[in-house]
C-alpha cells in the first residue's frame, strides 16, 4: 500500500479485512491496450434509499432505471456519518480500517475535539492514515483525477493529491445555480484538463432532511424535484461534452435518515454529564447518534456501567465488546467506550441545545440508514435491477472500470460484476 506510513498503520488496516480470494485479480480486466472509459462518482448527501420511490414519475430516475443499474439499497459503514461513509465509498475500507472514525477531527491524548465537520475536511492528518482513496489510486497509476468537494478528496494522502481539487467550506453556497456551476466545471475538468476520474459532491438531501425530517412532504415536493433537475442537467452536459459513450457515472449517497420528533421533551435527550461523575472522564464527545468516551485509566468498566444505568435509550460498549459486524473496534482513534444511541434519540455533552428533525449516524443495519445507488454508462447494463450491497464494494468496482490495480480493501469486485456488460 503506497501510502502506508508505518507497520503499525498497516497492521491496523489489515485487522478484520475480508480480503478477496487469491484469484480475485483475475477479475480485473487488463486494459493496457484499450484506454478505459472515464468515471464520474456523484454523491448526493443523505439520499435515503426510498426517497426516489416517493416520486417515481420524475424523469431523471426513470431515465436512470431504464438506461442503467438501480440497486434496491446500499449499506454504508458504522457510524452512518458523512465523512466515514464517504471515505468507505472512496477506499473500500470499513471505518476501523480507513481511520476516519468520525465527522470531526478529535484527539484523545489532547482531550479535545479539534475541528468541526467543515474544518476537518481540510485536516490532512485526519484523512492521511494509510488508506488509499480512488482518486489517489488513479494518480499513483498514471491517471488524472479530481475531487470536487467530495469529503476527503482535498487531503494530501502520502504526499499525493488529486490532480484537481476544490474544498467545501461552511461558506460554500449550494443553491441549484451553484450546483450547475459544479457540473459545468466538472465537464471542463474532463475535456479541458484531461481528467480520467472525478468525485463530485452535493449537500442535499442531507441539509433539508436534518432541518425538516425525512418524512417531511418537502422531500417529495422540493428536494426530489431538485435532484431530478440536477441529474437531468448533468446528463445534458455530458451529452454536450461528447462524453456519453466514454463516461461511466455512479450516482450514490452516504447514508439514510430517521425522524426525530421535535416536540419531545428535554428529558428525552441523552445528556452524558448527568449520568457519571465527570472527574472519571478524560475525554467525551457526544454527537447525536453516537457518543465516544475515554475514561481515566482503570475506570473503563465503572464508567461503562454508570452510563448504561443512566438512560435506556443508549447501548454502552467497551469498544472491544462491540459487535464485529460494525468494524469499529480495531483503531487507536476510537475511544475505549462507544455509545450507540437508539433511533429517534440524540446524545449531547451537557444539555440539549438543538434537536434536528432528522438524524443519521445510527446502526448501519437499520433500514432507515440505507442509501441509494444508480450507475449508468457504456460499462453498465441497462434496465437492470440489483439487490442491496455494502458500499465497501464500490472501490474495487471503480478500480476495475478505470483499469487500476486496487489497494488493499474490504470489498469484492465479484459482488458487482453482474451489473456490468460482458466486455467491461
Amino acid at each position: 500500500m503506497a501510502s502506508v506510513k508505518s507497520n503499525k498503520v498497516l497492521s491496523m488496516i489489515a485487522v478484520g479485512l475480508m480480503w478477496y480470494v487469491a484469484d480475485a485479480r483475475n477479475l480485473f480486466v487488463d486494459r493496457k491496450e484499450a484506454k478505459p472509459h472515464k468515471l464520474l462518482l456523484v454523491s448526493f448527501d443523505g439520499f435515503k434509499w426510498d426517497y426516489a420511490d416517493r416520486t417515481p414519475e420524475l424523469e431523471a430516475f426513470q431515465y436512470l432505471r431504464a438506461n442503467g443499474v438501480t440497486a434496491d439499497y446500499i449499506q454504508g459503514p458504522y457510524p452512518t456519518q458523512t465523512s466515514p461513509s464517504h471515505f468507505t465509498i472512496a477506499t473500500g475500507l470499513y471505518t476501523e480500517s480507513h481511520g476516519v472514525v468520525h465527522n470531526c477531527y478529535f484527539n484523545i491524548s489532547e482531550q479535545q475535539v479539534r475541528d468541526t465537520f467543515y474544518t476537518t475536511l481540510a485536516v490532512n492528518e485526519w484523512w492521511d492514515n494509510g488508506a488509499e482513496p480512488i482518486w489517489i489510486t488513479a494518480v499513483n497509476q498514471g491517471l488524472r483525477s479530481g475531487g470536487y468537494m467530495f469529503p476527503g478528496s482535498y487531503a494530501s494522502i502520502g504526499g499525493v493529491t488529486a490532480t484537481k481539487r476544490i474544498l467545501e467550506t461552511s461558506d460554500t453556497p449550494f443553491e441549484e445555480s451553484d450546483w450547475r456551476v459544479r457540473i459545468d466545471e466538472t465537464m471542463k475538468w474532463f475535456n479541458d484538463d484531461g481528467l480520467d476520474m472525478i468525485a463530485l459532491y452535493f449537500e442535499q438531501p442531507d441539509v433539508y432532511s436534518h432541518r425538516y425530517g425525512p418524512d417531511s412532504p418537502g422531500i417529495a415536493n422540493k428536494i426530489m424535484p431538485l435532484l431530478n433537475r440536477t441529474i437531468m442537467y448533468l446528463i445534458e452536459k455530458v451529452e454536450e461534452a461528447g462524453l456519453t459513450d466514454d463516461l461511466n457515472i455512479i450516482i450514490t449517497s452516504d447514508h439514510g435518515f430517521t425522524e426525530i420528533d421535535k416536540t419531545v421533551g428535554r428529558e428525552d435527550a441523552i445528556s452524558l454529564a448527568q449520568y457519571v461523575n465527570q472527574s472519571f472522564i478524560d475525554f467525551q464527545f457526544a454527537y447525536s447518534a453516537i457518543a465516544l468516551v475515554e475514561p481515566k485509566p482503570g475506570y473503563e468498566e465503572y464508567v461503562r456501567d454508570e452510563l448504561q444505568k443512566g438512560n435506556p435509550h443508549m447501548q454502552v460498549f467497551l469498544k472491544q465488546d462491540l459487535p464485529e459486524r460494525l468494524h469499529y473496534t480495531h483503531n487507536d482513534r476510537i475511544p475505549s467506550i462507544v455509545i450507540k444511541v437508539d433511533p429517534g434519540y440524540a446524545a449531547y455533552q451537557v444539555i440539549l441545545i438543538l434537536y434536528d428533525a432528522g438524524e443519521h449516524g445510527y446502526d448501519n443495519n437499520l433500514e432507515s440508514m440505507r442509501a441509494s445507488y444508480y450507475s449508468i454508462g457504456p460499462s453498465f447494463k441497462k434496465n437492470y435491477s440489483f439487490s442491496g450491497f455494502e458500499t465497501v464494494n464500490m472501490y474495487p468496482l471503480m478500480c476495475h472500470l478505470l483499469g487500476l490495480e486496487p489497494a488493499p480493501n474490504n470489498g469484492s469486485l465479484s459482488v458487482l460484476m453482474e451489473t456490468l456488460v460482458s466486455e467491461s
